[in-house]
């Protein structure tokens, strides 16, 4: 497996603001703390405080707020964090006033919302980022997109990479429509593969096996962990699976066929490529 790098060191200068504390916040905030940041580094801004943040506030004490309005004018974070549902984000117009975020490096998690929509809502920054995600950031295995405004410089973008690194593996593209193709591959990638984990434990379990679910887990770690010990590409280990004339060449046949999976995917994401874009304009 890769070895993650030690970014803590890198962000213990930084401030951190973080607004909205759904699923992508709360995870964002135990990561921080997990990698030991100071709490007097974190503020969270969130009017409607979960049993799961206030739970946190209790062993961490950090400082919530209801609006940037009640934080003290003397702190000035440096990396400010926008996960807010998109038809929030025009009730956070006017959030740079006084030069608050003057600081700061926007990023934003807002899905559907363009680089030039962020621009008319923080108007007073030191740059913006365009990021997406996906679910497995709830244990810090995430895979995330980041995409830079142009005016920020490459020294700029370390600790945003070093941030979003806490969360999991972070790549950078330099063409923001790219994003829609990876909200449909990677943001619902956990989606067709938990269809897919279902769809064999529904199987194993018609057959008669009792405990399914683990068996079917188990064969997905197994698989995954191989993958990652470098040694093969995902083609080799299948073609050390299959025997000619054996059992998996025979359910091969179906799967891989030109109406089998990888065409069902390949008209599924591109499907939900289609809709991200549909929705990007309609937000």
């Amino acid at each position: 497996m890769p070895k993650k790098k030690n970014t803590a060191s890198s962000l213990n200068k930084e401030k951190f603001l973080i607004i909205g504390a759904g699923n992508m916040g709360i995870a964002v905030i135990k990561s921080l703390f997990n990698h030991r940041i100071s709490s007097k580094k974190i503020v969270v801004i969130e009017k409607n405080q979960s049993s799961e943040l206030k739970k946190l506030k209790r062993s961490n004490n950090f400082e919530i707020k209801n609006s940037i309005d009640k934080i003290n004018n003397l702190y000035q974070p440096t990396i400010t964090l926008i996960a807010v549902k998109p038809n929030q984000l025009k009730t956070l117009n006017g959030l740079d006033k006084d030069n608050r975020l003057g600081n700061s490096i926007i990023v934003s998690v807002v899905a559907g919302k363009k680089i030039k929509d962020l621009n008319k809502v923080f108007k007073k920054t030191s740059g913006i980022v365009r990021a997406m995600t996906n679910t497995p950031v709830s244990v810090n295995m995430g895979t995330t997109i980041v995409y830079f405004e142009r005016k920020i410089k490459t020294k700029q973008k370390k600790p945003i990479f070093d941030f979003m690194s806490l969360l999991g593996q972070v790549s950078e593209t330099k063409k923001e429509d790219l994003i829609d193709d990876f909200t449909a591959i990677f943001g619902s990638g956990p989606a067709y593969i938990y269809l897919f984990i279902n769809s064999l434990i529904e199987i194993a379990n018609k057959s008669g096996f009792k405990n399914s679910d683990s068996m079917v887990l188990q064969t997905f770690l197994g698989s995954i962990l191989l993958l990652l010990s470098g040694q093969k590409k995902p083609s080799d280990l299948q073609k050390k699976v299959t025997s000619k004339g054996g059992t998996t060449e025979a359910a091969l046949s179906i799967l891989a066929s030109n109406k089998g999976l990888k065409s069902l995917l390949t008209r599924a994401v591109n499907k939900a490529t289609k809709r991200s874009r549909e929705l990007s304009k309609i937000s």
